[in-house]
Parts: structure tokens; sequence; C-alpha cells
């Protein structure tokens, strides 16, 4: 049982340190502002019901713990304990000391109740002793502490229960507008809590709940959480036992820059363990400086050093052999990197910026060259509004700052941000917005106009082709869609870039079109269709342009298909078995189909019987017509299947069926 409550101790602590951002909640150094300090309220769970799911008071265990942790001046802290009521409303005060955490944990401690648990009025309490009280440049949190239960009994309890849902719903309603971030812990330990409640709360706001509930999940939920409670890392400096000697020596370093404050973290069952510390001087603190400087609870005790020594330390623990012993340091920070831009050259949708960063501790900043070799600065570059995130790489030392070029390839919204790790102390920057702006579509006409005449024999059907009409200097293609229109059903219909009209339907009217680019711009132009009908006369007029233009086509087809071949043909046809001997005729008139004047005696692949020669425009050349989807030919430069192939005078010209003229025939041509 004292394992599970330990470590039940534990994860509480640990959690809180998560859900605070201690210790080290950056913020941008445009600001210069130090990090790790907060608006926070505690809602503590003070009903009747925390008597059996924290039966052992782990939640004031865990209060004076976080409070002893967190920084010893520079945070706002206000407290909230309830049960169906608001048994203490604490103001929100400036942490300047030990004697302020100990009396805001004080109010609290002795706060308690058999009441019934109304969380709906607690929550909203506390956010609004921030919304009034907090400081607006520091961010915001509510650490709610309670077994998950709203249990409101008697006469009035469903009017009670009224009024505390909706209360829950302005608080979480104004935390979200706020930024506040209500984070939870169920406790749990007799399995009787209920979670959804706090979990819905936390979730709706941005917040984490975590659940208290046995040594297995503990397990679960400390893996899955390790490595992110902490915005600096909790560096574990030894976990064994106390050897024969009784005496422990763990070294330990404190980092070159940004420790604002060192806390030893010391677990142990023992009460009477013992402690020595020296800094890298060698200077052994007194036990009354000791006593000063730590915090002693049941399982833990925490030795805060302000401001430390940069260097090499000892701690010494004294105790019985073989009682275990777990020695971690967290680190209060203040440091915070600064990121500005620079345009270096845009082209279109391409741009390069330069990058610089600096890193600043407690608000100066820091100009040794060798900070920028030793810690790489990270460059992350996230594109909106989907969020894909891609790093850029490492800035490069530039004496007293780091710099770097990035390519931006594409319109849109970009968010830069730099981070930095500094012996286990992760550090991020400012977030810097880029903007490259893509430019709208132009419509070569603003307002265009479809004037047609229709008549008995026109088409139904009128299609106006878009593209072409309306272009932009990035983008290549365009979408089109019809933003309003005049016209009703199905007369006028876009397909793709094609507006289809249907002319006899459509009437007179007019309708909106908008281009948009890849990026969402968009230009409108509007389409005005006028219809009118044909006169009679108009009619008669163009079925005799008609009957003119079929009698010129008639006529044509008469003479080029009566006109003379005046020459003599040449075919040599050739195959799988070699060449056969010439055959050689006069031409005629009309169609001179080939299979009236050569047989070949093999298959040359070509059929004969759909191929026909013609004379030519000139005596000096003559046609070979050849069906279906052509033959390929050497008349002209390269191989390619032609349906009409010209042969010249005296030049022979290879007909084939196949690219590489393995069989096939030769024609020569000769004019009398």
């Amino acid at each position: 049982m004292r394992r599970i409550i330990r470590t039940a101790y534990c994860l509480i602590i640990l959690v809180l340190f998560w859900i605070i951002g201690f210790p080290a909640n950056t913020v941008s150094a445009t600001d210069k502002k130090t990090t790790g300090n907060m608006n926070v309220v505690f809602v503590v769970d003070g009903s009747g019901s925390m008597a059996t799911t924290d039966r052992y008071k782990l939640r004031f265990e865990a209060m004076d713990l976080f409070l002893g942790l967190s920084t010893e001046t520079g945070n706002y802290m206000g407290a909230v304990v309830f049960d169906d009521d608001i048994l203490l409303e604490q103001d929100i005060v400036y942490i300047d000391g030990k004697k302020t955490k100990k009396n805001l944990f004080n109010k609290v401690k002795k706060t308690s109740s058999t009441g019934d648990t109304d969380i709906g009025k607690a929550i909203y309490q506390a956010v609004q002793i921030i919304e009034k009280q907090g400081r607006t440049d520091l961010p915001s949190a509510i650490i709610l502490l309670s077994d998950g239960n709203t249990d409101l009994q008697g006469k009035d309890s469903v009017q009670k229960l009224t009024e505390s849902n909706k209360k829950k719903t302005e608080a979480i309603d104004t935390a979200r507008k706020k930024g506040i971030n209500i984070h939870s812990v169920c406790l749990n330990t007799n399995g009787m809590a209920k979670l959804p409640e706090l979990q819905e709360i936390s979730d709706s706001t941005g917040g984490t709940c975590v659940e208290v509930k046995s040594a297995s999940d503990l397990k679960d939920v400390f893996n899955q959480f390790y490595n992110i409670i902490y915005s600096t890392k909790t560096v574990n400096l030894v976990k064994t036992s106390i050897p024969k000697s009784g005496e422990l020596k763990v070294p330990f370093t404190i980092p070159m820059i940004g420790v604002k404050e060192a806390n030893i973290i010391i677990s142990t069952l023992n009460p009477k363990t013992e402690y020595n510390l020296f800094n890298p001087d060698g200077y052994g603190y007194t036990n009354s400086e000791l006593k000063q400087m730590s915090i002693n609870a049941k399982t833990f005790t925490v030795i805060k050093v302000q401001k430390p020594q940069p260097g090499r330390w000892k701690l010494v623990v004294r105790g019985i052999s073989r009682d275990q012993v777990k020695v971690d340091m967290v680190c209060n920070s203040d440091l915070t990197l600064e990121i500005k831009k620079s345009a270096v050259s845009s082209q279109g949708k391409n741009s390069v910026w330069e990058l610089s960063a600096k890193i600043y501790n407690e608000g100066e900043a820091v100009s040794e060259k060798k900070v920028y070799k030793k810690y790489p600065i990270n460059v992350t570059i996230t594109k909106k509004p989907n969020g894909k995130k891609k790093k850029a790489g490492k800035m490069k030392p530039d004496g007293t700052e780091s710099r770097m070029e990035i390519n931006l390839k594409d319109y849109g919204k970009y968010e830069v941000q730099a981070f930095c790790e500094i012996d286990d102390m992760p550090v991020k920057s400012n977030v810097l917005s880029i903007n490259i702006k893509n430019s709208k579509p132009v419509w070569k006409e603003s307002h265009i106009v479809i004037d047609q005449k229709i008549h008995l024999f026109s088409k139904k059907n009128y299609n106006l082709d878009l593209e072409g009409l309306a272009s932009d200097v990035e983008d290549p293609s365009l979408s089109y869609s019809i933003k309003d229109s005049a016209f009703s059903g199905d007369s006028v219909t876009l397909n793709g870039h094609v507006l289809n009209i249907k002319i006899k339907k459509c009437g007179n009217g007019s309708l909106t079109v908008a281009a948009t680019d890849s990026q969402g711009a968009f230009a409108e132009a509007e389409i005005e269709i006028k219809v009118q009908s044909f006169e009679i006369f108009e009619v008669l007029g163009i079925v005799l342009i008609f009957a003119v233009l079929a009698l010129v086509f008639l006529v044509r087809y008469f003479i080029n298909a009566n006109r003379p071949v005046r020459g003599t043909i040449q075919i040599l046809a050739y195959g799988d078995e070699g060449i056969e001997p010439p055959e050689a005729f006069d031409g005629e008139k009309g169609k001179m189909k080939l299979s009236r004047y050569i047989t070949p005696g093999q298959d040359i692949g070509i059929n004969l019987e759909k191929c026909y020669l013609i004379a030519g425009e000139k005596d000096d050349f003559i046609y070979l017509v050849a069906g279906n989807n052509g033959y390929y030919t050497d008349s002209k430069a390269g191989l390619k299947r032609e349906k009409k192939i010209r042969i010249d005078k005296e030049r022979d010209v290879n007909i084939s069926n196949d690219k590489e003229m393995e069989k096939g025939m030769r024609i020569f041509y000769k004019p009398f």
C-alpha cells in the first residue's frame, strides 16, 4: 500500500509540473520577459467523498511539493476549495518567497467539509478569479484536483445540477476565449471515482486529465507522460541503495548558463536520512543553510539552490545501509530565444529569407561565441492552414548569434520557429509569420457577350471555351465555376472549362462565372447571352449558300475522280521470301486499284484490295490512297504512317505495314 501511495504521490507531482509548464514555460524574447511564471489557481475538492477517494490526502502533499518546486518569486497564485458551495476563495497573490507559499498552502489544507460536490461552480469561480485578477502578460492555468464526481443531493438537487452545468459551460467557454487551460487530476485510489466529467472539462479547454487509479495504471500513465511532463527535462542523477558505509556520494553538473534555480529532489522512505551539499569551489552548506533551502515531505526532500554556480557539484546522502534512494534534478531556467527574419529575394511563389537567432539569459543577450557553437539552434517551418510541419535544419553559428537561409517555394502563410536545448533545458523562440501572397486571376474582358442568331437548321447547343479568356501570373491552369445565373434548369451548364449553352432553349440573360487558381484566389466575369431568330430571307440565303457549296464540292469531286495519270508506274513487291520481279503499267483515269495490276506470290503485309492510285494535281506526282490506318512510308524525312502517300516522279517510295520496312512494296512513277 505504501508503494502505491508513493507512486500516486510522484505521479501527481509530475503531472502538476507538466500542467503548469514548470519550469521553462518560455515566451518570446521580443518581450524580454522571464520564463517559468504563470497565473495559477488551484481548485481543490474538499467534499465528503474525497475522504474515501483520497484517504491519504495526497492532494495536499502534491500541492505542498509543487509550491516548493516552483520558482521562489514571480508566480501569481490563488485557490478555490469547494464542496457543493465555495468553501475558500483565495485571491491571486504574488509569490515572493516561502512564507507566501506556506500561507496559501495552509489556507487550502485547513479547509474541509462533509458536503456534496459542485465542480461547475468551482471552475467558474476559478476562471473569474483569473479573468479579474490575473496578470494579462502571463499565461494562465487552472489545476483541478477532484474525484470527478458532481454529486448534489436534497430536495433542490435537480435545480442545483442544472445551475452547476450552466456554470460549467460558461467557465469552459470563457476559458477557451481567454486561453486558460484547465488541467485535472482524478484521484481514484479506491476505483469509485468517475473520470468522464474531468476529462470533458480538460479536453474542452485544451488541458490534460490524468487518472491515478492503481499500480498498473500508474505505470502506463507514467510511461505515457514521462517525456513530456516537464518543460525542462528531469535529470535522474541516481537510483540506488545506500552502501554499507552509510554514505552515498552523488555528483552532478550545473550548466554554464540559464539556470535560475536548481531543485534537487531526494526520494526516500526514511525520514532520518541526512544530506550535505558542496558547490564547485568545495564550499559545504551548513545544516542551518540546508534547512532554509529545503522543503520536507513524508517521502521527498527538495533542496532548492537559487542562482547556482555553474560547474561540478556534489550531494552526500547519509542514512541506513540498503535504504533505497532516488535523486533527480529539475532546473528552473530563465532562457529565451529570439528569432528575426529579413527577405533576401522574391520571385513569384519562390522567396528566400534570412533568419537570425539570439539566446537571452534573464533578459540579457548571450554574447559568448562558444555558446552558439556548443548549442545548435534548429528551425521548423509550419504551413498554414493544414499545419504541415517540416524541419528546416540547423542554423550556423555567426559570432554572437546563429543564422540560416530558408527557401519557401509555394504561396500561403508560414510559421517559423527556432528551438535549442541547453544542457537538458529545451528553449523555444517566438513564432515568425511569413505570408507569400498569391495574385488572383485576370479576365481579358469582365463582360463577355454571346450574340447568336438561330433558325430551323441551327445547332441546339453552343459551347464557349473559357480557357484563354482568363489567365493567372502563377498558375497555368485555372478552375471555373458558375457563381450566379439567370438561367434555370440545365439550359446553361459548365463542364470543366467549357460553358455548355442550349442556345435554342435558354433565351436572353446573363450569368457570373469565376476563374479560381490553385490557392483559392478568384476573379469573376459576367457573360451575357443574346439570342435572335433569323428572318425567312436570311434562312433562304443560308440554304442558297449551302447549295452552291455542295455544287462546288460535286464538281471538284467529279474532276478529281476522272483526272488521268499521265505516266508509267512500276511496282516491286518484297517480303520474307525475297524480291519479286517488278510490274509496270501505264496510268488510267480515276481510282486505280492495285489488285488489278499486281498479284504478289508472297505475303507483303499490304491489303491491295483497299489501296488505289489516283492522279495528282500536277503530272509530276501521283497519290497512293491506303485503307484503314494507312501505311509507313519513307516518302518524307523519317518513317510515318500515312493514309494518302505522295509519290513524286522518278523517286522510289517504299511502303510497309511495319516500321522496320522488312516487307511491303516499292513504287516508281515516271511521267510521259
